[in-house]
Formats: structure tokens, C-alpha cells, sequence
């Protein structure tokens, strides 16, 4: 907690707001928070499995929209394949030392393309591509 600030006579016990200024668009910004959809044929076919699709449409949009540089790309797509079961302990382990050695994050061209594969086949997504805009 901040600490109180003296007003004249009386103390303030809530902390001054924090503005972060963030350098995209405001569009941009709308469809990261919106989320990218999901189709419901999608959906209705992977009900069965525990999927948050409003998150996974969330980093899905942020991928999309987020001006990430590749190391954030690689961030949201271990994300993705972590959430799909894409990757097993050993995958997860090999990134780790990756990341160790190298002191950064990446994934391999083999696992990017995993999970790419993955959005295209099960969701019907293609991160290359901008979604066709509806009602706008």
C-alpha cells in the first residue's frame, strides 16, 4: 500500500493514480481486450476439453494486435500450446534451458509451427491473416 499523504488537515489513505501510457492504437488496443473470436462449430467440437475461449481469444488478439516483438510472439504462442497440451514436460524443460543459456525466451521454428498448426486446424485461426471485420 502507498503510504498516507498529509492534505492540510486531513490524511489520504488512497494512492495517487498511476498513468502508463501504452504505444498502440486505440483500435488495437479494443481488440485485445475484446479478444479474438472463436467460430462456435469450434467451440462446440472442443467443449469437451477445458478451454477458457474468451482467454484463448484474448492472447490470440494480443499476438495479433499487440506489436510484440518475437519474443513476446514466442511468449503468447507457448502460452497457447502450454493451454492446448501441445507441448509435453520435456518441451517445457528444453525452453527452460533455452532460456537459461541464452537469457532469453524463444521457441523453435518446430514448436512455433506446432501451435500455428494447432489454431489453424482445431480453432479455424490464422495468425498471418487479419480476421475479416464484421459490422464495422
Amino acid at each position: 500500500m502507498w503510504p498516507a499523504k498529509a492534505k492540510g488537515n486531513s490524511v489520504s489513505s488512497y494512492p495517487q493514480p498511476r498513468i502508463v501510457h501504452l504505444d498502440m492504437l486505440d483500435t488495437d488496443y479494443a481488440k485485445i481486450a475484446a479478444g479474438e473470436p472463436i467460430p462456435d462449430a469450434k467451440k462446440q467440437r472442443l467443449s469437451q476439453d477445458s478451454y477458457d475461449f474468451t482467454r484463448l481469444g484474448q492472447h490470440i488478439a494480443r499476438y495479433r494486435y499487440g506489436g510484440l516483438d518475437e519474443q513476446g510472439q514466442d511468449d503468447i504462442l507457448c502460452t497457447l500450446g502450454t493451454t492446448a497440451g501441445l507441448f509435453t514436460l520435456a518441451d517445457v524443460e528444453d525452453m527452460n534451458d533455452r532460456l537459461r543459456q541464452t537469457g532469453r525466451f524463444y521457441l523453435t521454428p518446430g514448436e512455433r509451427q506446432q501451435v500455428i498448426n494447432w489454431l489453424v486446424d482445431e480453432l479455424g485461426i490464422e495468425l498471418t491473416e487479419e480476421p475479416n471485420s464484421q459490422g464495422d
